[in-house]
């Protein structure tokens, strides 16, 4: 796992794999959770849903995406990211930063996300990005059932540049 990762664009073809990924990381980051879709489900909504109407940029080492960050305009949030996984075998190597570093620079350091509650090292990395609480749900309204944080960053928080986050122009 040596390999140098590289970011680039998605494309339909990297569907499957990013869903294979999205579960991975869910999976490991909160044992138990009750997925709503299926992998080929996701893959489907990733192909027509978020690529086509969003970014979405993915963390390659040659053998495959390790990680992916889809982001764009939300009718009711404004600027926001709505997908950053990374495989669990890739995380702690500034690659989660390197995606969101793309994210800020199209859309700017305003941004919005939604986060699982119990999601502990996704609640971390966010705040350790300049981000804060400004709503929590119960869960209620979630597909997962589970409550979950509305995270933002005004535009005065710090934020890590590309150069700072290891990543090429």
């Amino acid at each position: 796992m040596g390999a140098a990762v590289w970011l680039r664009s998605a494309g339909v073809s990297d569907a499957l794999s990013l869903a294979r990924l999205h579960h991975a990381a869910r999976a490991a980051a909160m044992p138990g959770l009750r997925e709503a879709h299926g992998i080929d489900d996701v893959a489907r909504w990733i192909a027509t849903v978020l690529m086509v109407r969003h970014a979405v940029r993915v963390a390659d080492h040659g053998d495959g995406p390790v990680g992916y960050i889809g982001y764009g305009q939300d009718d009711r949030h404004g600027p926001m990211v709505l997908h950053l996984y990374l495989d669990p075998a890739w995380t702690r190597r500034g690659i989660g930063s390197r995606l969101l570093v793309e994210a800020t620079a199209e859309l700017g350091s305003r941004l919005s996300l939604f986060c699982i509650a119990r999601n502990a090292g996704a609640r971390a990395f966010y705040e350790s990005h300049g981000f804060r609480i400004a709503a929590t749900s119960d869960g209620a309204g979630t597909e997962e059932g589970e409550p979950d944080i509305l995270f933002v960053r005004d535009g005065a928080a710090p934020v890590i540049t590309r150069k700072q986050a290891g990543a090429t122009p």
